[in-house]
């Protein structure tokens, strides 16, 4: 993954026909910032994110920028698979708060497709050893049921809540 860069700049500066500070890492920004709070008013915000890992950060102008870049270097610690968990969940809560998602991760159980979350629904099916039974088993309906519960993103990932 390439490193997700934020373009900062100040009220102030921005107010004054100043574009902002130039592209730089969240440590970077972190950096920056910390060298002079108060610099150009000290009012903080993040331009825009380049390479923000599929996660949208919704409107960035009057949030607090050392929390989004604390949650931009969490993305980042993140594996592809997690991003994607956490862009699903964003989307089944209807929310841009990035963090909500991310801390409300564990409350759910989340299956990379459809597929296998019916696998793990037959799991919990026991014939015994009634292999009639089995053999005239609809699976598809009982998937068709079990899809009640589930929620299916955009980008693959399913939920249960």
């Amino acid at each position: 993954m390439n490193e997700t860069k934020i373009y900062l700049n100040t009220w102030g500066a921005y107010n004054e026909g100043c574009i902002g500070y130039g592209w730089m890492s969240p440590e970077q920004a972190r950096e920056f910032i910390e060298q002079d709070e108060e610099r150009d008013g000290g009012e903080w915000f993040i331009a825009d994110i380049d390479n923000y890992t599929g996660v949208d950060f919704g409107s960035l102008d009057y949030c607090n920028v050392m929390d989004i870049i604390d949650t931009i270097e969490i993305l980042n610690n993140m594996d592809e698979w997690e991003r994607k968990e956490i862009a699903a969940l964003m989307e089944y809560l209807n929310t841009t708060d990035v963090q909500d998602a991310i801390d409300k991760k564990d409350y759910y159980i989340i299956y990379g497709d459809i597929e296998q979350y019916h696998d793990c629904c037959d799991e919990s099916i026991d014939f015994g050893n009634n292999e009639l039974l089995e053999r005239y088993f609809d699976y598809d309906a009982y998937h068709r049921d079990c899809d009640f519960d589930i929620y299916e993103a955009n980008n693959g990932v399913c939920i249960l809540g």
